[in-house]
């Protein structure tokens, strides 16, 4: 039995066949593109949708709200730092993580 990489492996490696117009890897099921930063220096990441509820990530859409509006096109910017929003994202994960007893 052969290893098979996840979707999500194949789409950001550029193996995918699935594009979007202009030519930026489509999100998988599940998740939503984000792009985080402020002035020129944005980072895109692709969050989960359970993301999308928890507190700390309400509190950055509100941020968005406010800077943007709520009619916005295209993919969801937020003003925020992106490496404080990547580490939080590690952290984030990490809190998520179940260790074996």
């Amino acid at each position: 039995m052969g290893l098979r990489a996840s979707k999500l492996g194949r789409i950001i490696g550029g193996r995918g066949s699935h594009k979007r117009l202009g030519g930026s890897a489509m999100a998988p099921r599940g998740y939503v593109p984000v792009c985080v930063g402020v002035d020129d220096e944005t980072k895109r990441f692709i969050v989960h949708t359970t993301t999308l509820c928890e507190d700390d990530f309400m509190e950055l859409l509100y941020r968005a709200a406010e800077e943007y509006g709520f009619c916005n096109e295209g993919v969801l910017r937020i003003p925020y730092e992106a490496k404080d929003f990547e580490k939080w994202m590690v952290v984030r994960a990490k809190k998520k993580r179940v260790k074996p007893i």
